[in-house]
């Protein structure tokens, strides 16, 4: 056997011989890393859930054109009917604006879908948070630019295909009821849809026409205009403070939403926020532990130590075997508080999960990617604080001199 394997089969033997210490630090290393897994994963599906509720709610303040009339909802989900417009470009000078979080713009458009007229709605699905959160079906994948979402209160099933302006847009989801009128009673598209269906106007507006009972679509639709940004705010920003710097961009108007739901809305990212300094706090106090642990293996030891440093042992393997000890020890230990935090969120997912759906916000496990990583991350972790914890020790150790650490006991 090599020298390595030696030595980390001397720290296996050490730690079979203090088996009640090993186990003491065992289980506080599982209880933390357990609580912690059970935390991140529990924290992750949660805030997935109420995120997708608070969206659901609608934006916190909508930025459309001076001339436009708002009729003011308790959600703010998308903009009136209108035809005044504001150049696109105006999302980048809305982004910068301190405590904006998100702006999602929308572009609204009177056409003729299936021979009828309809409000249709472009939106940029990357941006987009109030049109997604009601979907309730879909088809698999991103939406594409010859799809069309029909709002909670038209007619058209999953797959069936609609005719706007004269092209065929096939439908890609149904939104639920909402109880907006604009939101429930139009037909939402990406920007790039409505640039497809702009073009067809103008390449064969006969055609068009025809298809529509002679009634045209508009052609001359300019491109790069919206009809309004919706805006959500940062955790901890002020609607008011936001309101008064917006207030320096000429020819718009800021409509603002219901202040309850965004001060929940920020309250929730900021509790979780404070799980998450919780949780490192907790690791901290982890790491404090084993370093006392550790302190008090390597003070009790210390003879035993000096005579491996006198039969020629170096003061680098004695460091090893105890950072081996450490390892063995609190990297089981994160296994088995992987183990417990899962028995954890099957408990809680049976429990606070589902009474939370009960309330309407779904509980989201994490994607299988992301409970991998975090599963390596919590056993990784509990291992490099244990390793932190016993380095400190080891490290004071292996500077004294043999015959002092020898004559410890005697003094």
């Amino acid at each position: 056997m090599t020298p390595h394997w030696l030595l980390v089969r001397v720290a296996a033997q050490n730690v079979a011989r203090h088996r009640v210490r090993a186990i003491f630090l065992a289980l506080a290393v599982t209880l933390v890393i357990g609580v912690s897994f059970a935390s991140f994963v529990g924290g992750w599906a949660l805030r997935a859930g109420m995120a997708t509720t608070f969206s659901r709610m609608g934006a916190d303040l909508v930025v459309v054109p001076r001339t436009t009339l708002v009729n003011i909802t308790s959600s703010l989900l998308t903009v009136q009917p209108t035809d005044a417009t504001l150049a696109a470009d105006m999302a980048a000078s809305l982004r910068a604006v301190v405590g904006v979080g998100r702006v999602a713009p929308q572009r609204v458009v009177p056409m003729l879908v299936d021979g009828q007229p309809a409000n249709v709605i472009a939106y940029d699905p990357a941006e987009d948070f109030t049109v997604a959160s009601w979907i309730e079906d879909s088809a698999s994948g991103p939406v594409a630019a010859n799809k069309v979402v029909v709002g909670g209160r038209l007619p058209g099933q999953l797959g069936q295909w609609l005719s706007v302006c004269g092209k065929p847009l096939g439908i890609y989801g149904r939104l639920g009821k909402t109880g907006v009128g604009p939101f429930d009673e139009s037909y939402f598209v990406t920007f790039a849809a409505l640039a497809d269906v702009v073009s067809f106007c103008r390449s064969a507006p006969a055609a068009a026409a025809d298809h529509n009972d002679g009634k045209a679509c508009p052609p001359d639709l300019q491109p790069n205009r919206v009809s309004a940004f919706l805006l959500q705010l940062l955790p901890g920003a002020s609607v008011e403070d936001v309101k008064f710097a917006l207030a320096r961009v000429p020819d718009i108007k800021v409509v603002e939403g219901n202040s309850v739901l965004t001060s929940s809305r920020q309250a929730l990212d900021l509790l979780l926020v404070g799980v998450a300094v919780f949780t490192a706090f907790q690791l901290i106090g982890l790491s404090i532990l084993a370093c006392l642990l550790f302190s008090a293996i390597v003070q009790e030891r210390r003879r035993e130590i000096g005579l491996l440093r006198a039969m020629g042992a170096r003061p680098r393997q004695v460091m090893t075997i105890i950072l081996g000890e450490a390892a063995i020890v609190t990297g089981l230990a994160g296994l088995a508080g992987l183990v417990f935090g899962a028995a954890l969120l099957l408990i809680f997912a049976r429990s606070l999960g589902f009474y939370f759906g009960l309330l309407g916000i779904p509980f989201f496990w994490p994607s299988p990617v992301v409970l991998q990583l975090g599963s390596v991350t919590a056993i990784g972790l509990s291992t490099v604080l244990g390793l932190a914890g016993a380095f400190l020790p080891a490290w004071r150790v292996r500077r004294t001199a043999p015959y002092a650490l020898i004559q410890t006991e005697a003094r």
